[in-house]
């Protein structure tokens, strides 16, 4: 274990189909976070309003504090984590990752699921391409250094290979190379654990079952 073990396990409320609930759960365990998990099933419900006044989700207990939505979320996290800051320091780099994790929630989110646009997602993942290929400095990830738009980016891939268009990814040398180094990288905390591993699995999606992180327990 590095560091102090937070005092308690947190609760992450999501579904295992929502990219935005994979992105918390990967961005837990890159920061070495353990966290249980209830699934979300009815965003009106009382319970979940209780919560999440206007029905956003994910959301977070941490003890008695409460925090929702995916930016929100993986704020908390990467601060509360341990390990250094998933967010680059440097002003036009951290405007790059937070251009491509808009680029991921906004855009391949929205054409990702029941109605999947593959011309879409194809001209999208054509941007990634060149991006990967030309980071705007020297490493292996969307901005160079591994950051939340990496995690953005690799929620919606897990997605996309469980819906059977990993053709998306793997017809692309750049963004396959891209998604086998996320795939592959330790965990920011240095924790003995591969973030990636925590993402829903193809049954998890099929089942509606979310699986908690234990890496300090």
């Amino acid at each position: 274990m590095i560091g102090d073990q937070l005092r308690t396990k947190m609760i992450l409320r999501g579904h295992p189909s929502c990219p935005n609930t994979g992105k918390c759960l990967q961005t837990a365990a890159e920061k070495g976070v353990d966290v249980d998990c209830e699934l979300i099933t009815d965003v009106d419900s009382s319970d979940f309003r209780a919560v999440s006044p206007y029905g956003v989700g994910p959301v977070l207990h941490d003890i008695d504090f409460i925090v929702y939505g995916t930016t929100a979320v993986m704020s908390y996290l990467d601060d509360k984590g341990f390990g250094p800051s998933l967010v680059p320091r440097n002003g036009v780099i951290r405007a790059i990752m937070y251009q491509w994790a808009i680029v991921a929630t906004e855009c391949v989110a929205a054409n990702m699921g029941d109605n999947m646009n593959k011309d879409e997602l194809a001209s999208l993942f054509d941007g990634l391409e060149k991006q990967v290929l030309n980071p705007p400095k020297r490493g292996d990830f969307i901005c160079g250094d591994f950051s939340l738009a990496d995690i953005h980016w690799s929620a919606c891939c897990n997605l996309l290979e469980i819906a059977g268009a990993g053709d998306l990814i793997s017809s692309r040398p750049g963004v396959a190379k891209w998604y086998d180094k996320v795939k592959s990288h330790p965990s920011t905390s240095k924790e003995k654990i591969i973030p990636f591993t925590v993402l829903p699995s193809a049954e998890d999606v099929s089942s509606g079952t979310l699986q908690g992180i234990s890496i300090n327990v």
